[in-house]
């Protein structure tokens, strides 16, 4: 969404900014990132679970981007908190 040409925000802050005009490393990285997170998720779920687990997160934070993002429901410091709390249960349960 921050290199979109469509989607912009007045309250981008500096690293974004910068990121949001240098199409190729910000798609490269995001790749390389995504690629991090699949290889790791292989690696602690085994092949066929950590593929299909590397989906379910690819869509779920795609879901949850298009679902807070637009509407400003909640900030990054809900987002974090939302995440603590699910990191938190997840160890529990």
């Amino acid at each position: 969404m921050n290199t979109s040409k469509r989607i912009s925000w007045p309250q981008k802050n500096d690293f974004l900014q910068r990121w949001s005009v240098r199409l190729k490393e910000s798609r490269l990285v995001a790749g390389l990132l995504f690629l991090l997170a699949t290889v790791l998720a292989i690696y602690f779920l085994g092949l066929g679970a950590g593929i299909f687990g590397a989906l379910v997160m690819l869509m779920a934070i795609g879901c949850l981007s298009i679902l807070f993002f637009p509407f400003r429901y909640i900030g990054l410091r809900g987002v974090v908190a939302l995440f603590i709390v699910c990191l938190v249960l997840e160890l529990i349960f």
